[in-house]
């Protein structure tokens, strides 16, 4: 038992495994490969960008998808869709629940790793969404092993695993310690730049090659400048949002917890408190009170009142025990 605690991680390490912790696991399985077997969880790497918004009506109201045909123009009820396969010829083949599940991948609990290739083998343009595995078992010796191993070859795992019902096409790369999971695109999904028509390679004079090569060298950084990865957009969405809050502007307030808007004297709005709208619409007689026109609280006032019925509690309470003690020790005889 002591060489165990000797032989625990430093102590930033548990900090950084506490604030993974409240990442939710989208996914649970193996990694294998060989006689291989590695338990892990799949946790997502990225978060959605600050700038989503919702759509609502003019009351705040979230909206609700509705269908209809196109063709009709009738409402469509959930029951009334099914799934159609768009041939490259225009036609719209049906396929029933039956028939999907029929070629649906089998589900299975593995990251099956098919091959270790050089990360310069993967093109850029493949890699598609990135996520983290976590050691899921008791030890994470073989975890930890696998990352070492990949570091020092210089190896990606290329492999497939399914999750909510789809095959995922992934690579997996060792990066400082862990194993990142990167879902990979297929190759038709990928467009070639004679597809688009972008233009072909061709000579270029070395004299503007070296203008060119001056001018990159006037901007060459050692270091990547982490604010260039910032959301700029998102910083400026955000301070439009509170400037309109601090203003009242176009701020949609709960039914029941609106704030009264400012006078044209300039004074400030009360607001009122929700448990005294809550208390009047119960009750007639309630009255609602603004902060403004409440009267000031004496704390002395209130701690002397609670230290005064501390006392009467007291002093009630040993006449109590003695009219029960007898009827305690009779019951034990």
């Amino acid at each position: 038992m002591p060489s165990r605690k000797r032989k625990r991680a430093p102590e930033s390490e548990p900090e950084e495994e506490s604030s993974s912790a409240r990442v939710r696991s989208l996914w649970s399985g193996t990694i294998t490969f060989g006689l291989v077997s590695i338990p892990v969880d799949l946790l997502t790497a990225v978060r959605p960008r600050q700038t989503a918004m919702k759509l609502v009506d003019t009351d705040g109201h979230a909206l609700g998808r509705q269908y209809h045909c196109s063709k009709e123009g009738k409402k469509l009820d959930y029951d009334d869709l099914v799934r159609g396969y768009e041939t490259d010829d225009g036609k719209m083949v049906v396929i029933t629940d039956k028939e999907f599940e029929s070629v649906a991948p089998e589900m299975s609990a593995d990251i099956e790793l098919r091959s270790f290739v050089p990360l310069e083998q993967v093109p850029a343009l493949y890699f598609q969404k990135p996520y983290f595995l976590a050691p899921a078992g008791k030890s994470a010796k073989a975890y930890v092993l696998l990352a070492e191993t990949m570091k020092r070859t210089g190896r990606v795992a290329i492999g497939s695993f399914v999750m909510r019902g789809h095959e995922y096409l992934v690579a997996i790369v060792p990066d400082n310690g862990v194993l990142r999971l990167d879902t990979l695109r297929y190759a038709d999904e990928i467009r070639t730049p004679v597809a688009i028509g972008l233009p072909k390679h061709s000579k270029v004079a070395a004299a503007k090659v070296t203008q060119f090569a001056k001018e990159i060298e006037a901007l060459t950084h050692k270091e990547l400048k982490i604010a260039e990865l910032e959301d700029q957009d998102a910083k400026k969405l955000q301070s439009l949002v509170e400037a309109k809050q601090k203003e009242r502007d176009d701020v949609i307030h709960p039914k029941g917890a609106e704030a009264a808007e400012d006078t044209e004297g300039g004074e400030s709005a009360k607001v009122i408190d929700l448990m005294e709208v809550l208390r009047k619409s119960l009750s007639k007689s309630a009255v609602v009170r603004t902060a403004e026109a409440s009267e000031p609280i004496n704390l002395a006032e209130r701690r002397a009142q609670r230290e005064a019925r501390s006392a009467t509690a007291k002093k009630k309470t040993p006449a109590k025990a003695k009219r029960k003690a007898p009827r305690k020790r009779a019951r034990r005889s």
